[in-house]
């Protein structure tokens, strides 16, 4: 890199306008869609790095696929939560609490769902948040239509093995198969939207789209996996989602766009050489220990999640298991960062470089996306359980009453459409924030036998505000902050922040729930209610944290979405 190059040279924005002899500060990909059509392809064959020209009926197609993953993504987490009960009998899911008692406390039956809960959702996000950067790198070099199809398909196999599974381990194992397949097409899509639509409202469309079907696919899972469970069966919700899963990847074979980026080396040379390995590993393992599930003899019961244990109880941190994995754990994520300057400094590849947290707004929105995602997954998680342990109700009871997330999340992406090139991004993210904070508020403070139209219609009716706005809007952050052939990769990062605060959030909500509880001194259900408003208004300082970091790091944004004659 030039030494005159400043800053804010380091990421230029991909923009449609052209210059033969690009300069510095200018993307050498960046041209019109008319030189586009003119310029020679790839040694390979491939079309040039660029917006391509598509029809509407194929860019219809384009947000359709890239949509409908991010939809399904989410989708079996919300089968999984509302079915879990059923699932956990069939399957014979060993059952537990989440943590080791005192010695002398009386063992209390509490929330044997916790536990059951946390082993095949967390080796999801693990195994999703663990690969994102890998696949967002192999992207890159393949191209990202290729990763996004195979890792599709994959999903599609994974997906029906699940529906047939008969044991609890074949149901963890293929909830990892599915992360694995699911963090090959995350990373990819800001860069297959960048590459087929221009700055505009075309983009801003598949952007808001892909924002909003994330927490709508949560929502909808929650539903149908009440209505399955208590009609014709869970297994079914997972069949029927493999079958729209299969349709969406035949589209995505002939509708997304073929972007690669020309290079004198073969495929696999760069894949050995253009690939910073030992990074992979370092960051991985990192992750994997930090929260990976494991486990204890103390009183035959599963301990799960390093983070779990020592939140629920800090004199967990004084064992040698915890020590020797929290340790090392740290110092990994410590020479992760150091490794990649290095890479830097003698010209090799480096995983994640550190030049990609140098703009605000990018680091802003991963901080945000992670206390965010985990507390979008802890209030409904734990709402679940509201209706179904503390209220008594069935699955599918429970499961209609997320129907009105559907209707404000449809809302508010509809309304963010034409108005997110409108308003600054700190308002959008700003009000958002607020809307959402009132949703674990009102669950904390709600009754047990609190009438569903006071407390809880307005919790779940409010909480997916905030999540449907910053999706949309980081994703255009990125596309706009970022040169096209690295968007793979600040996509990947950012989906594993999301996930990875997934993992984190349900990690410490469930240790602090059941903390709460077991020091109740209340019995039954009212002990497992002050859980439920212990981890109700964990969740809340979570929601809050996101205020904080969208206030002090996107203040200076603007809008974004524009089109260049904006």
């Amino acid at each position: 890199m030039d030494k005159k190059t400043s800053k804010d040279d380091l990421f230029p924005a991909v923009t449609e306008k052209s210059n033969p002899q690009p300069s510095d500060n200018e993307h050498p990909g960046a041209t019109t869609d008319e030189e586009a059509q003119s310029m020679p392809s790839g040694q390979d064959g491939s079309p040039p790095l660029l917006q391509m020209r598509v029809s509407k009926t194929k860019g219809v197609g384009v947000i359709t696929t890239l949509a409908g993953i991010n939809f399904l993504n989410t989708m079996g987490s919300g089968i999984l939560i509302a079915a879990l009960p059923r699932i956990a009998k069939d399957v014979s899911l060993p059952t537990g609490l989440c943590h080791t008692l005192p010695p002398g406390t009386r063992e209390r039956n509490i929330d044997t769902e916790l536990c059951q809960m946390l082993w095949p959702a967390a080796v999801y996000a693990l195994a999703a948040g663990c690969l994102l950067h890998v696949f967002g790198s192999f992207a890159d070099i393949l191209g990202p239509k290729r990763v996004w199809v195979v890792g599709s398909f994959l999903f599609v196999v994974f997906t029906v093995a699940l529906g047939f599974s008969v044991t609890g381990i074949q149901v963890i194992m293929f909830r990892t198969c599915l992360g694995i397949a699911m963090a090959m097409c995350l990373p990819t899509s800001v860069s297959l939207i960048t590459n087929t639509f221009p700055k505009g409202h075309w983009r801003n469309t598949a952007f808001a789209m892909s924002g909003m079907a994330q927490p709508l696919g949560y929502a909808l899972g929650l539903v149908l996996g009440g209505i399955f469970t208590d009609t014709i069966g869970w297994r079914w919700a997972y069949w029927i989602m493999a079958t729209v899963n299969f349709v969406i990847s035949v589209i995505s074979v002939w509708s997304l766009p073929d972007v690669r980026h020309p290079s004198k080396k073969t495929w696999a040379r760069r894949l050995r050489e253009d690939v910073d390995w030992i990074g992979v590993l370092i960051l991985s393992v990192a992750l994997a220990l930090l929260i990976s599930p494991y486990r204890t003899k103390v009183n035959r019961k599963p301990a799960v999640y390093v983070l779990a244990m020592i939140t629920s109880e800090w004199r967990n941190v004084k064992k040698p298991a915890q020590i020797v994995l929290l340790v090392v754990s740290i110092l990994l994520l410590v020479a992760f960062p150091l490794w990649m300057r290095r890479q830097v400094q003698v010209g090799k590849p480096a995983l994640i470089p550190n030049r990609l947290w140098r703009k605000a707004s990018f680091t802003s929105a991963c901080l945000c996306v992670f206390f965010c995602w985990s507390s979008l997954n802890g209030i409904e998680y734990f709402t679940t359980l509201y209706f179904q342990e503390v209220q008594g109700l069935s699955a599918l009871q429970s499961s209609i009453r997320y129907f009105s997330q559907i209707v404000m999340g449809t809302s508010v992406n509809i309304v963010l459409v034409y108005i997110i090139s409108r308003v600054k991004v700190i308002t959008l993210v700003a009000v958002s924030t607020c809307i959402t904070l009132i949703s674990p508020a009102l669950m904390a403070t709600a009754d047990e036998l609190e009438n569903y139209w006071l407390r809880p219609f307005w919790a779940l009716f409010l909480c997916p505000v905030n999540p449907w706005v910053l999706f949309s809007v980081s994703n255009l952050l990125i596309s706009d902050a970022f040169p096209a052939e690295i968007q793979s990769l600040a996509g990947g990062v950012f989906n594993e922040v999301a996930q990875f605060g997934n993992a984190v959030g349900l990690a410490v909500t469930a240790a602090i729930a059941a903390s709460v509880t077991d020091h109740s001194n209340a019995e039954g259900k009212t002990a497992t209610m002050d859980g439920y408003r212990a981890a109700f208004w964990t969740i809340f300082a979570s929601s809050a944290t996101v205020l904080i970091i969208s206030i002090v790091g996107m203040r200076r944004v603007g809008t974004i979405g524009k089109t260049e004659k904006d």
